[in-house]
């Protein structure tokens, strides 16, 4: 990536890569996948708080299953083969008005992109995904931070979403206090096999650590977090909405930012899984 490949700083970026996945130790449904793909990319600054980014790149995927793969997995690859060529789109906009990236304490973000399998690949599919983060002092070093994420993907032209496109939820970056990607539908196995369509929505409120008041790399925080995965024929119902509530610790390490949660489900079904301490590294948001 050349953050300044004009002098107006539009930014141009090549992608070459070989992507492996295997989800037998997720609580997802079984398979695995072989993925490589080229593409360019470039991101235009529109204001001193906008910018624009768009980019286009061609993958080969190869999935692979096993006797414990969902019934749904099964008919896909039955339907379109093993193998697949994407042709994909990408487009996104951005306004960031906050004043830090790893511990911002006042502003706004809004983000909205979305990707698209092109005519002239064999996947078809379009994902939208947007997210809104507003942050606000509410008492001398105390801040209010608030969190909404959306998304929704289909397939088209007489295809359905790809199971490999689907979206999660569950985990430390999302809903905290159930396990990683263990919302949403299930197979008859109880294996989660995700949606085309997900809500999250966190609440937290930011303070120092005791103690280390003048250290800006780590601070606390109470949150309540709320959201789940639905499926294509399911109805998103508030009653079906998880939520939490805990405390966290983020401390931008040496090694890259770290996030600790401690949290305890307060609505939940008795089939979910609990996970009350998680933690992240390399991502705060």
């Amino acid at each position: 990536m050349n953050p300044y490949w004009t002098v107006d700083g539009i930014a141009r970026g090549f992608d070459l890569y070989q992507r492996d996945l295997n989800t037998a130790s997720l609580n997802t449904g079984s398979y695995n996948s072989s993925s490589s793909g080229v593409g360019v990319r470039f991101g235009v600054p529109v204001t001193e708080y906008d910018g624009l980014n768009f980019g286009l790149g061609y993958e080969r995927t190869t999935l692979g299953l096993d006797s414990f793969s969902p019934q749904r997995y099964i008919d896909y690859v039955n339907t379109f083969g093993t193998k697949s060529d994407t042709l994909r789109g990408s487009l996104g906009f951005s306004r960031d008005t906050r004043d830090s990236i790893y511990f911002p304490r006042n502003g706004y973000l809004i983000e909205a992109g979305a990707e698209m399998g092109l005519p002239g690949g064999d996947v078809k599919f379009y994902r939208f995904q947007s997210k809104a983060q507003y942050l606000r002092p509410i008492w001398g070093p105390i801040v209010l931070n608030v969190n909404a994420e959306f998304g929704y993907a289909n397939g088209y032209g007489g295809k359905p979403l790809p199971f490999f496109k689907n979206f999660y939820a569950g985990g430390v970056d999302s809903v905290r206090g159930f396990e990683q990607s263990s919302l949403g539908p299930k197979d008859t196995n109880g294996d989660f096999i995700g949606g085309n369509r997900r809500i999250i929505g966190n609440f937290e409120v930011l303070f120092p650590m005791p103690g280390v008041k003048g250290d800006k790399s780590v601070r606390l925080s109470a949150f309540v977090d709320v959201g789940n995965v639905f499926g294509t024929n399911e109805k998103m119902r508030l009653s079906d909405l998880r939520s939490s509530v805990g405390i966290g610790v983020s401390w931008f390490s040496p090694v890259g930012p770290l996030k600790f949660s401690l949290a305890k489900p307060i609505r939940q079904k008795p089939e979910d899984k609990v996970e009350r301490f998680q933690f992240l590294l390399g991502r705060v948001f």
